[in-house]
């Protein structure tokens, strides 16, 4: 009896272990800091790696890994850039989001900055970054 027990115990530890990484989101200030201390040393996170690491959340804003790769948290990439700008519109006007903008330039990570706010202001921030003004 000890023995299943311990067994179910392991497996249930092991599930929820599973389900704390699966939820895991590098749309967090945790990750602008790793790009930006990483820039700081001239050891940059490659395009490549920061668009893996963002994962699904990952929309690509970039020409030959130079551009902006924005990451709103809870939006997966399963939609178009104009359906997720579409969707940031639709939201009350006071919801809270948070995002992160990651600037790539020839396939090297200079910067990243992280927003949270309403969805104008990311939107805002987003419009500053693809148009170079961050």
């Amino acid at each position: 009896m000890k023995k299943i027990r311990r067994i179910l115990i392991s497996l249930a530890l092991v599930f929820v272990a599973l389900i704390t990484l699966a939820s895991c989101s590098k749309v967090s200030q945790s990750y602008v800091d790793k790009v930006n201390k990483a820039a700081e040393k001239e050891e940059y996170v490659t395009y490549e790696t920061a668009k893996k690491d963002i994962g699904d959340e990952c929309f690509d804003l970039t020409v030959l890994g130079s551009g902006v790769l924005v990451a709103v948290k809870g939006y997966k990439n399963d939609i178009t850039w104009e359906q997720l700008d579409e969707k940031l519109d639709n939201l009350d006007k006071d919801t809270k989001i948070s995002c992160i903008i990651v600037v790539s330039v020839l396939g090297k990570c200079t910067s990243a900055i992280y927003v949270t706010g309403t969805a104008s202001e990311v939107e805002a921030k987003i419009e500053a970054a693809v148009a170079g003004k961050l």
